[in-house]
C-alpha cells in the first residue's frame, strides 16, 4: 500500500505599514501559521511567505508573494493559508486573477477570517465581494494615512 504524501502547505502574511502595532501583527501572523502548519500531521510546511510594510494594492512590489506564486507554478505548493482576502491582496483584479490561476493548478487559497476556500468555483462571488471591500478600504486609507501624517507633522512642528 502506497503511503499518502503530505499536503505541502504555505502561508502568506502581509502588513502594509512598518509601525510597531503592524509589525507585531506581522510577527504574530508568521508565528500563528508556523505553529498551525507544523501541528497538522498531514501537512508539510513549505514556507511562510511574508511581505512587511508593503501595500496590498499591487502585487508587483510584493517579492515574497511573487516568490510564492512562482513556487505554486513549479508544483512545490499544494495549499496556501491566508488570514483574509485583504491580507492576500487589496486589489480585486489581482485577487481574482491569482485565485483563478491557483485553482486551475489545483491549489486552494484558504482565507481563514472569511472561511473561504478558493478551490470551489462558487467561492469566487465571496472573494469578489471581500476583494472589492478590501480594494475600497485600501483606496480610502491612502488619504487618511496622508492626513494623519500631516497632522502629526503639524503637532510635532508646533511643539518645537
Amino acid at each position: 500500500q502506497a503511503k499518502k504524501r503530505n499536503l505541502r502547505v504555505a502561508a502568506y502574511c502581509r502588513v502594509s505599514t512598518g509601525d510597531e502595532e503592524q509589525l507585531t501583527s506581522y510577527e504574530n501572523q508568521k508565528a500563528f501559521y508556523t505553529e498551525k502548519i507544523m501541528k497538522n500531521p498531514e501537512w508539510t510546511m513549505v514556507d511562510i511567505f511574508a511581505d512587511e510594510g508593503i501595500t496590498g494594492t499591487s502585487t508587483c512590489r510584493r517579492k515574497d508573494f511573487l516568490r510564492m506564486i512562482r513556487q505554486c507554478r513549479q508544483g512545490k505548493i499544494d495549499m496556501i493559508l491566508a488570514k483574509s482576502v485583504s491580507r492576500f491582496a487589496r486589489n480585486t483584479v489581482d485577487t481574482l486573477n491569482f485565485t483563478r490561476e491557483l485553482r486551475s493548478l489545483g491549489i486552494p487559497v484558504v482565507f481563514e477570517e472569511q472561511n473561504i476556500n478558493s478551490i470551489y468555483p462558487e467561492s469566487e462571488f465571496l472573494i469578489t465581494l471581500h476583494g472589492a471591500f478590501a480594494d475600497r478600504m485600501g483606496a480610502a486609507a491612502s488619504p487618511i494615512v496622508a492626513c494623519n501624517y500631516f497632522r502629526l507633522f503639524r503637532m510635532a512642528s508646533s511643539s518645537s
